[in-house]
């Protein structure tokens, strides 16, 4: 079995999952990195997800938001609330930050990896970003999943002519869980040999109705409660598709909503999380493991058909080999006596010859 990882949006409270991860990462004795075989990421699950499939270590990625978060939410001028075109914070350090750490392409990521985006203009809203899209740059693919509408600015790009506008994948799917089963279906050596290792980073808090219901309650209700949270529908569907043993998800319990960009929560949050792996560290762990030890078992079977076949081959050659050398062994014997006789008769023929008596010259009778 391979492990995949789903890290579902919430902003700045990214943290969260990747003090988990950190902990994780120190009990298991290597990174998250190495011990996944893919990985799906929506917003700010993606930069996690991106990071994770590009070899770095849960440790540097939370040190990369605990650095960078404060520059990442640099708030624009409120009067931008009048245009038609509102969004809190600057996306230009976030977009920075993303070129230097993934400057490749899409195709470029060594392992499979699912990150969900809006498609604003296209045929379909739904776009799910993968290693199928070839030269696009991975650092666009994450800063388009992670443009939450009122927050960050869409993004866009000029291809073949036509101007593409993405905007946050949490618009259609927060939890990526989903995503990320059906594109490893899709990939042979992972059909039916896979286990999901869930992320919930907005964390799990009671329902509550609106108490504004204006049209500008309900908006905001929609895109901060639901758009914005990871349900578990996902969940319980990759559970009946797979397996509940093959699906396990992390996610805290708490009394009230953690708002995404209130920067001053952030130590709180990562100290929800960091309790959590106190309580379920070991759950997670053997679950980890379990796909280790399957991985293991697998490639021992592996090798030991391969040295196997080798084996056999080898035995096979030698039997070639050793069948070759007797039938010239044999050739050259045949050879051999076949040559006896006549060298024989060359033989007798020379010692009759000898034998005779020179003929007399006329001279002398």
């Amino acid at each position: 079995m391979k492990l995949a990882i789903a890290i579902s949006g919430g902003g700045a409270l990214g943290i969260g999952p990747l003090q988990f991860m950190r902990r994780l990462e120190a009990d298991l004795g290597m990174s998250l990195a190495d011990a996944g075989f893919a990985f799906a990421g929506t917003s700010t699950g993606s930069i996690v997800a991106a990071g994770l499939c590009s070899g770095m270590s849960a440790a540097q990625l939370y040190d990369l938001y605990k650095n960078n978060l404060k520059a990442i939410f640099t708030k624009v001028s409120a009067a931008r609330i009048l245009t038609k075109n509102y969004y809190r914070y600057d996306n230009a350090n976030l977009k920075k930050l993303l070129q230097q750490n993934f400057r490749y392409k899409m195709y470029e990521f060594k392992k499979p990896i699912y990150i969900p985006a809006t498609f604003m203009n296209g045929d379909s809203v739904e776009k799910v970003w993968d290693r199928g899209d070839g030269m696009t740059d991975q650092w666009f693919a994450v800063l388009s999943s992670c443009s939450a509408p009122t927050y960050f600015e869409p993004v866009s790009r000029t291809k073949n002519g036509v101007k593409e506008i993405y905007c946050d994948g949490g618009m259609w799917s927060n939890d990526p869980i989903m995503v990320l089963e059906s594109g490893l279906n899709k990939v042979p050596e992972f059909k039916g040999n896979y286990k999901i290792l869930s992320f919930n980073t907005g964390m799990r808090h009671p329902n509550k109705a609106p108490d504004d219901m204006s049209i500008i309650g309900w908006g905001k209700y929609i895109l901060e409660e639901w758009v914005a949270r990871t349900g578990r529908s996902g969940f319980f569907q990759a559970q009946a598709n797979i397996g509940k043993e093959n699906v396990y998800r992390v996610v805290p319990e708490v009394d009230k909503k953690y708002a995404m960009d209130d920067l001053t929560i952030i130590d709180k949050v990562s100290d929800i999380w960091d309790k959590l792996y106190d309580e379920i560290g070991a759950e997670v762990l053997a679950f980890v493991r379990s796909t280790m030890t399957e991985a293991t078992a697998t490639a021992k079977v592996a090798a030991k058909v391969a040295a196997d076949t080798a084996a056999t081959k080898a035995t096979a050659q030698k039997a070639t080999t050793d069948k070759v050398k007797t039938t010239k062994a044999k050739t050259a014997k045949v050879k051999k006596a076949a040559k006896a006789p006549a060298k024989k008769a060359a033989n007798k023929s020379v010692k009759k010859s000898a034998k005779k008596p020179a003929k007399k010259s006329k001279k002398h009778k």
